[in-house]
């Protein structure tokens, strides 16, 4: 397979992030009633325009008596933050590559994003760092086509088909579809699947990373096992009624796996159980991409002291990433706007505003000694980590056989990590602004560095689903005011009440330590 370098500058890429920029003023700017059916194309959920809510039928958490510090902090203003950096992404696909899009490191879509980024802090009077490095490879597809031929003769396209990240390339291989199921040990039984298109229902578990039949979901997992035991290829069909497409990365690496939707993946399945013969032919080009330019930046508002409360927001994203990151970086933005009004005075520790451009694709946040922000950052003088992903989802459900969205905001996966003092008090804060949490805690969000706390919504990501519909403005006013409340009541505590006697904690994640309290 040949080398790439990044594609020059296309010539019709910033005029079309100017116009969609200049659609999101305008759309910032239309009546917030009603929404009128419209085409959406390949997306998810069925009748996607007719059954969502806009902005204004979310009910309202208001602001309690003691809050009114956090009053300034804007759930529409950082929608339109969302959906800006969501245009940058459709410019990306109109321009550059309709088939694999998003916001990727080093391409012109990363630089818009992060330059949306940066021209905000300078505007805001932060200082800002650009620190440019090479991402040593990449993973990224140049076109595929993915199409099944029935035993009467019909030959169908299949328009959902995604590759997933990692996978192995080919330029051509047809084999013949068996259906097995969800994978596990007993559909295999008894079926020969060597040099066969094997394909697996999945379901996610509940986020569109993790699902049923991947590795994240098992030791041993159906993809795997297909592979093992000689599958040409892996077709997983993905448990989200509708037309989606998904991209849950880490590929097989031995055969090539797809994902394809669950509209077109039942219409196969249904042909396969009236005894039809069919053949899948699959191409996947993927040629190889190494020493990628791209850059990370840091903003510095001078605080009170040295002392540092340090922020962390990935720039990029699949598809729209309106959740997966848009919504990060909406909330990253309007914290720095929240802070920099006030005088430094007001400010008792230095806020450190980092964005890194490859959290899908190399992690510059961890893992490389010239590079890596969590291996080299000084953490001694961090008083508090917080990791900004996915504040807002709407809450969706399955219902009947199809899914519908809600007015109602999705719990979201969780993490204090730091002293019992500082875990309560988090999930106290997250609770008074109106901030739902799962039972389960998780591990440290990159790290166990320094105190930190995070949450992510992660039902709604890496699928053309994360589009900015699904991104409440109420639940980024609730999450990004309990975030400040949290920064105000961790610059009252000292480095050595966040982080306990022995930090880092040793004990099981899973349960808060003690009561919340009030």
């Amino acid at each position: 397979m040949h080398k790439r370098s990044i594609a020059h500058p296309m010539l019709g890429f910033s005029m079309l992030v100017a116009a969609a920029l200049s659609a999101t003023v305008a759309l910032a700017q239309m009546d917030n009633g009603p929404k009128t059916e419209k085409t959406y194309g390949i997306g998810l959920p069925r009748s996607h325009a007719s059954q969502l809510f806009s902005d204004a039928d979310y009910p309202v958490f208001p602001l309690k008596p003691g809050q009114e510090a956090y009053k300034d902090i804007d759930g529409m203003r950082m929608k339109r933050d969302v959906i800006a950096l969501s245009n940058i992404a459709l410019a990306y696909r109109d321009s550059v590559n309709k088939q694999w899009w998003g916001r990727f490191p080093g391409t012109e879509a990363d630089r818009a994003g992060m330059k949306y980024m940066t021209d905000e802090f300078t505007r805001l009077g932060l200082k800002v760092e650009t620190f440019p490095y090479k991402l040593p490879r990449d993973w990224r597809p140049t076109s595929w086509e993915l199409s099944y031929t029935t035993s009467k003769g019909s030959k169908l396209d299949l328009a959902t088909a995604f590759p997933v990240s990692g996978t192995k390339g080919t330029d051509g291989i047809t084999a013949e579809a068996v259906w097995v199921g969800i994978g596990a040990a007993p559909d295999f039984l008894g079926r020969d699947v060597k040099g066969k298109a094997v394909i697996i229902y999945s379901t996610f578990v509940p986020g569109g990373r993790s699902h049923s039949a991947s590795d994240r979901a098992s030791l041993f997992n159906a993809n795997a096992r297909a592979q093992q035991l000689g599958a040409a290829m892996v077709i997983n069909v993905m448990a989200v009624p509708g037309n989606g497409q998904f991209q849950p990365e880490g590929g097989l690496r031995n055969i090539p796996q797809m994902t394809i939707s669950q509209d077109e993946g039942f219409a196969l399945r249904d042909r396969l159980g009236a005894g039809e013969l069919i053949t899948v032919s699959l191409r996947l080009t993927v040629p190889e991409l190494t020493n990628v330019e791209t850059a990370w930046t840091k903003a510095t508002l001078p605080g009170a002291s040295a002392e540092e409360i340090v922020i962390m927001t990935h720039t990029d994203g699949y598809f729209q990433a309106a959740t997966d990151n848009n919504s990060g970086m909406a909330g990253t933005l309007e914290l720095a706007r929240h802070y920099a009004a006030l005088p430094q005075a007001q400010r008792p520790r230095t806020l450190v505003f980092i964005q890194f451009p490859d959290h899908h694709h190399g992690e510059v946040a961890r893992g490389r000694k010239d590079v890596g922000i969590d291996a080299t950052y000084n953490w001694k003088n961090v008083a508090l980590k917080l990791t900004m992903e996915h504040p807002s989802e709407t809450l969706l459900y399955m219902y009947n056989d199809s899914l519908t969205a809600t007015n109602a905001l999705s719990a979201a996966r969780w993490n204090a990590y730091g002293s019992p003092e500082f875990e309560r008090m988090t999930l106290k804060q997250l609770r008074d602004f109106g901030v739902s949490v799962y039972g389960v805690e998780d591990g440290p969000k990159n790290g166990n560095y320094a105190p930190s706390f995070h949450i992510i919504n992660h039902v709604v990501y890496h699928t053309s689903l994360d589009t900015h519909e699904l991104v409440p403005a109420e639940g980024m006013s609730r999450s990004i005011r309990a975030f400040a409340a949290i920064i105000d009541n961790v610059n009252k505590m000292t480095l050595e009440q966040l982080r306990g006697p022995n930090f880092p904690p040793k004990d099981e994640r899973g349960t808060v330590r003690g009561p919340i309290g009030e």
